[in-house]
């Protein structure tokens, strides 16, 4: 490629990003390269998450005190924080830097680590607010370095790139990082190919439909797995120009939609949404209009506005035998009798629904009931049950806070991994770990509430200790931010974990969770952490190694084996 996609790909960002950015005075006074840079770092943004054009604009950073990050943006379809290092290259050859790459990585391990220092005071909002993003459990982050250049990095800069990756997925559960390099090509591509998005012809047959006449034409009916595979085969991405996410890639939603596909496909029809798809106008096949067992339709200007996931999911499947048994609901939107804001009325509407997510079939646990039932017996209310009126108190709890202290009161140092990484796993699969190891027959309410009490002052601790720190950075200081999972852990396995179990009323009597004794076991827990740190992890991002079982559990063994040379006087 050459100098003229370079001055084609400036044309289109001036018409379409360059007024945003000088709308936010982001552009007053630059030259024409910076301005590009910055209208390219937007324009990644915008083609790594799908967010709007003004969000893009407001992601951009480049500037003095950037630490390396011209661009950074929360994804929170994807749950995931994008930073993005462009670099113009006019003449459409080259590379970035690999001293350019290495600022780049320095400034994601900053924001990884909680780290403020090195960036301008006029960025404090926007870092704090990534920084809080990567400090909930189960965020990833995705690094991309885009420039009108080389598809490819030099081996330096490549490797700096590829070791980030390495450093934070290093023993890892499940990866929280990326790394992407998009040239001239990828951006050019990218740039052409939204011309075409929405033009897009759809063949298909479709089964035992039926046809809604008022207020405005529609079909619905079912399609076979196979149909839907060659569409996105043949079409991709530009299926879903008008839904407001595409796909989502490995998610554990879409991993049961293949393993639905690919092991019960004749029970996929009743446990899938469906898609809708909006169309432009529709021909039907003249053999097809004497019976509506079958039907085939020529859909025009087709888009599929929900259910992206299934349909990119079941394109990626091989098994044809499979897909041919899969069978989905379908419905067919026309325009062509539609007033003009129908189609977008149509797309946000039918993204509304309320999510459901894998914790709230807890619902139907009975071991969730027991425990309710058993608080309540001590005038505990217990709120399992996800609801947006609930407010934490001396005198209830809910799920999550119940899943996390008992998480942590099993002392297992994997156990606090699990929690530090994400909740979400343990709701996956109730009848299998590590959901059954804390939610079981010989889990009390009693217990619950105690742990649940206890982990409020664990954090309760943690967060006066961190308010006594000028400087908020070092091992100490670390340990307390990223390792807060692993100093409960311990807490419990050294101490606290013996007290738990009894009654409510006993346990508030004996109040474990206060007192002398406690401050001087936690004190001494996070010593004993802060001292394996500096022997053997002096030079480790904590924010990763608190996350990496095999590193937490070697910091948690040595740390308990101190504790359990101490005494902690709690009852006379």
């Amino acid at each position: 490629m050459s100098r003229l996609h370079v001055t084609q790909i400036a044309g289109r960002f001036r018409e379409a990003i360059r007024p945003d950015l000088e709308l936010l005075g982001e552009i007053d006074g630059l030259a024409d390269e910076a301005v590009w840079s910055r209208c390219l770092a937007a324009h990644a943004i915008y083609m790594a998450t799908g967010c709007s054009p003004i969000e893009a604009a407001i992601a951009v950073w480049d500037g003095t005190g950037d630490n390396g990050i011209d661009a950074a943006y929360y994804d929170p379809n994807k749950k995931r924080v994008v930073l993005v290092q462009s670099k113009w290259i006019m003449s459409g050859s080259g590379e970035p830097a690999a001293r350019d790459v290495a600022s780049f990585v320095k400034g994601a391990y900053d924001l990884i680590e909680a780290s403020q220092a090195n960036f301008d005071a006029r960025l404090a909002g926007r870092v704090s607010d990534i920084i809080n993003r990567l400090q909930e459990p189960g965020t990833e982050i995705y690094l991309y370095v885009v420039s009108t250049g080389a598809s490819t990095l030099s081996q330096p800069a490549k490797r700096h790139l590829d070791d980030f990756v390495r450093d934070v997925n290093d023993g890892m559960l499940e990866p929280l990082a990326g790394g992407m390099v998009f040239g001239l090509r990828e951006v050019y591509a990218s740039i052409a190919s939204p011309a075409n998005e929405g033009d897009v012809d759809l063949q298909c047959q479709l089964f035992h439909y039926h046809f809604v006449r008022t207020p405005y034409p529609a079909y619905f009916g079912m399609v076979d797995g196979l149909t839907i595979r060659s569409w996105w085969q043949n079409n991709g991405g530009r299926l879903l120009a008008s839904n407001i996410r595409h796909s989502l890639g490995s998610t554990d939603v879409n991993a049961e939609i293949r393993q639905t596909a690919t092991d019960e496909p004749e029970k996929f029809w009743y446990y899938n949404n469906g898609i809708t798809i909006i169309a432009a106008d529709t021909l039907q096949a003249p053999a097809a209009g004497a019976t509506r067992e079958a039907g085939i339709f020529h859909l025009r200007g087709a888009s599929i506005v929900n259910g992206a996931q299934t349909v990119s999911t079941l394109g990626a499947i091989e098994d044809e035998a499979a897909l041919g048994r899969t069978w989905v609901s379908v419905r067919v939107i026309l325009l062509n009798q539609a007033p003009p804001d129908f189609a977008a009325a149509v797309t946000r509407t039918n993204n509304l629904q309320n999510r459901i997510e894998a914790r709230d079939f807890v619902a139907q646990d009975q071991q969730q009931h027991r425990l309710r039932q058993e608080m309540a017996m001590e005038d505990i209310e217990y709120q399992y049950v996800r609801s947006g009126d609930f407010v934490s108190s001396p005198n209830s709890c809910d799920l999550i806070e119940v899943t996390t202290a008992l998480a942590c009161a099993t002392g297992s140092p994997n156990m606090a991994v699990q929690v530090k990484t994400g909740l979400g796993r343990f709701f996956n699969d109730l009848s299998r770990p590590p959901y059954l190891a804390i939610f079981n027959p010989s889990t009390t309410g009693s217990r619950a509430f105690n742990a649940t009490l206890t982990l409020r002052a664990i954090e309760l601790w943690i967060e006066t200790k961190k308010a006594t720190y000028v400087r908020k950075a070092g091992q100490s200081w670390g340990a307390l931010v990223h390792g807060n999972r692993l100093i409960a852990s311990l807490a419990f396995a050294a101490r606290l974990g013996a007290l738990i179990d009894v009654p409510v009323r006993d346990f508030l009597l004996q109040t474990p969770h206060e007192g002398e004794a406690f401050e001087e076991l936690m004190a001494e827990t996070h010593s004993s952490v802060v001292n394996e740190l500096m022997r053997n992890y002096e030079n480790r991002h904590l924010a990763i190694l608190f996350k990496n079982p095999s590193q937490t559990t070697a910091v948690h063994t040595v740390a308990l084996n101190d504790l359990e040379t101490k005494q902690f006087l709690f009852y006379p």
